[in-house]
């Protein structure tokens, strides 16, 4: 038994769609039929029903028509007039205003425009809200009853009824048995065509559809593609009067702002964010903090005892939207509290001036740094670098100061030895659906990138890992986002990315023809060091690093100093923590023991690495040379100041 069984046959379609429009006239009559299950009568039925609707004919009667959309909402009308399978899909990214679609329809209807045809003259558009429909359905088979009603209220011709389903996928979810059944109960009524239902949902998530190819075949699909930067600017300009009057004219804002705003928003919004919604919600967050920042003017001077400016500032009739404004919560909406830091460059030099014999490599990040810093030109993808050379060079050392002083925090780093099989891809995205591990909550290596997506990101020794993982990060370095396994989109845009790799370390060990202006060998330039580097890379990837640096191998005087260097830092930390000891410990190293270490630990293969034993150990000798001089000679390390007996005794 139907909706359409409880309406008066003598009713004309005027008075079934004076129903559907919010009256519940088109429900009188039929008094000798039963009420419906939990239902007070047939009037209160229908009162019922439209509780769990939203009558978007009502709601949007007076809104302002919907722009650069006509193309777009000539297709969808006419997939509701067709005869079979009146159910038009509206499938595109978030944001980009497929639920406007459906609002422009009811008030293209309801003000009669000469796009509607006379198939839909008369229509309402519903919204089905899945929360309403599942609420309070707890009783066995209540919910069954509930979308029966609806479906008999929506295929009733009279009632002349277009039902609106946003995030329809979620009828597909098969870990929500509710839903799902919901799914099933409605392919009927799709199939024969008595219904016309519009659908929304994004590109990700219109891939259930492809689970369940039933329920698929009953919609038509229609891409709704995102707007240009140009037609953001119109919306904005059309939508400006109702946010005015929203915040009662209290906040006023230029057209040179306005215009600004569309560019504002794309240079600060997550990967996820698309036109015009990313534009359309800086527009209210912006206005929203404006007022609130007034109001806290206000409340901070009358707090202090300031009454006269407490009076001047409320007596501002109007506040002016400014760029500097845009810019801050535009950068709060993509970042939440994180933010750039701001560094030191001196500092940076001189941390970085702990790298010996890697002065040109030096002097060439600190100018990309200078560059970005510069903001002429934002980033819509990561600084990508990567670091070639022998092990030991301080590729890595160099990396980790970099995230050290430009974010304040270490780098998430990837031992990407770690990934040498396609299938540990699943370690950085996730595991697909339907692959053990889908429905893991654990934390994968770039989920800290939501929440603040000014970091560094350190892939050491990347050509260990398979070219499948090499591949995962293309989109990462050219459009600045990656999609994880579950769907979600990670934003890289704000990253520095920086790879290390030993590949090609045998070209740049080769000598090489000429001389640089200190003497020393030439080091490889990027163009000779790309073309050695894709024996082991594809160029695709290659060719999206904007940096390809060779780290020259040390030389044995390089090597020499780092060893020096790092003799004094550790007797300069032992100094601090524990001076009796320190007193033990020559200033300096004999220059023959020098000599000689050097001449023992130096492998040009592993860099500095054995530098640090090797001071190290160079220590150790020499207290224990002094705290016990009758052990077996051991050779004298340097010249120590003079020792207090009662010191070498202790």
């Amino acid at each position: 038994m139907g909706l359409s069984d409880y309406t008066n046959p003598n009713d004309d379609d005027t008075t079934g769609n004076g129903g559907g429009n919010g009256g519940g006239n088109g429900g009188t009559g039929g008094g000798n039929m039963p009420p419906y299950p939990g239902m007070g009568g047939v009037t209160g039925q229908l009162d019922d029903i439209k509780e769990m609707l939203i009558d978007y004919n009502e709601r949007f009667k007076n809104a302002d028509p919907t722009l650069f959309r006509d193309a777009l909402i000539s297709q969808t009308v006419s997939v509701l007039i067709g005869k079979n399978k009146p159910n038009p899909l509206l499938v595109g990214p978030a944001g980009v205003g497929k639920t406007r679609i459906a609002e422009e329809i009811a008030r293209l209807i309801v003000t009669k425009n000469p796009l509607i045809p006379a198939q839909l003259a008369g229509y309402t558009v519903y919204e089905l809200p899945l929360s309403n429909l599942v609420a309070g359905a707890g009783i066995v088979g209540q919910l069954e009853e509930r979308l029966a009603a609806i479906v008999d209220f929506a295929t009733n011709k009279k009632n002349k009824v277009i039902l609106f389903i946003d995030e329809i996928h979620q009828l597909l979810d098969k870990h929500d048995p509710t839903l799902k059944k919901v799914s099933q109960i409605l392919k009927p009524a799709l199939a024969r065509g008595d219904m016309h239902l519009i659908g929304a949902t994004t590109m990700n998530e219109a891939r259930a559809f492809d689970n369940d190819p039933a329920f698929q075949r009953r919609f038509s699909r229609l891409i709704v593609d995102e707007l240009t930067r140009e037609q953001t600017v119109a919306v904005l300009f059309s939508a400006r009067a109702s946010y005015l009057t929203h915040y009662k004219n209290k906040v006023s804002v230029s057209d040179d702002v306005l215009t600004k705003l569309a560019v504002i928003a794309d240079e600060n919004s997550r990967a996820s964010s698309h036109r015009p919604d990313n534009a359309l919600t800086l527009l209210d967050r912006a206005m929203a903090d404006t007022v609130v920042a007034h109001s806290t003017a206000i409340a901070k001077a009358t707090a202090m005892g300031n009454l006269a400016a407490a009076q001047a500032i409320q007596s501002v009739a109007t506040i002016p939207l400014g760029e500097s404004k845009l810019r801050a919560v535009a950068v709060r909406l993509m970042t939440g509290l994180a933010a750039k830091e701001s560094y030191d460059e001196t500092r940076v030099l001189t941390e970085l001036g702990r790298i010996k014999g890697q002065d040109e490599i030096v002097a060439e990040l600190i100018d990309a740094l200078r560059r970005d810093d510069l903001g002429a030109f934002p980033r819509k993808k990561p600084m990508a670098w990567m670091f070639a050379g022998p092990s030991g060079v301080g590729k890595t050392e160099v990396a980790k100061i970099i995230a050290q002083e430009l974010t304040n925090q270490p780098p998430i780093m990837l031992n990407m030895g770690e990934y040498h099989s396609e299938y540990d891809a699943s370690r950085l995205i996730g595991a697909g659906p339907g692959y053990v591990g889908s429905e893991s909550d654990k934390e994968l290596p770039f989920d800290t990138l939501e929440s603040n997506p000014y970091r560094v990101i350190l892939l050491d020794e990347i050509e260990k890992a398979h070219k499948v993982i090499h591949r995962l990060f293309l989109t990462a370095l050219d459009e600045g986002w990656m999609r994880m396994a579950s769907g979600k989109v990670i934003d890289f845009s704000k990253t520095i990315i920086i790879s290390t790799t030993n590949a090609a370390r045998e070209s740049m060990n080769k000598p090489l023809i000429g001389f640089t202006a200190s003497n020393g060998p030439r080091r490889l330039t990027a163009q000779e060091l790309t073309k050695a580097l894709q024996e082991n890379f594809d160029p695709e990837f290659l060719g999206r690093f904007s940096k390809v640096i060779a780290f020259a191998p040390l030389s044995r005087e390089t090597y020499e100093e780092i060893l020096v260097a790092s003799y004094t830092r550790e007797r300069e930390r032992i100094v601090e923590s524990d001076p009796l000891t320190a007193m033990l410990i020559p200033t300096s190293i004999d220059a023959d023991l020098l000599a000689r270490t050097v001449q023992e630990t130096f492998l040009v293969d592993q860099g500095a690495r054995p530098a640090e034993l090797a001071a190290r150990l160079l220590i150790e000798d020499a207290v224990l040379a002094a705290r016990f001089p009758t052990a077996p000679a051991i050779p004298v390390v340097g010249t120590a100041a003079p020792l207090d007996e009662d010191l070498v005794t202790a």
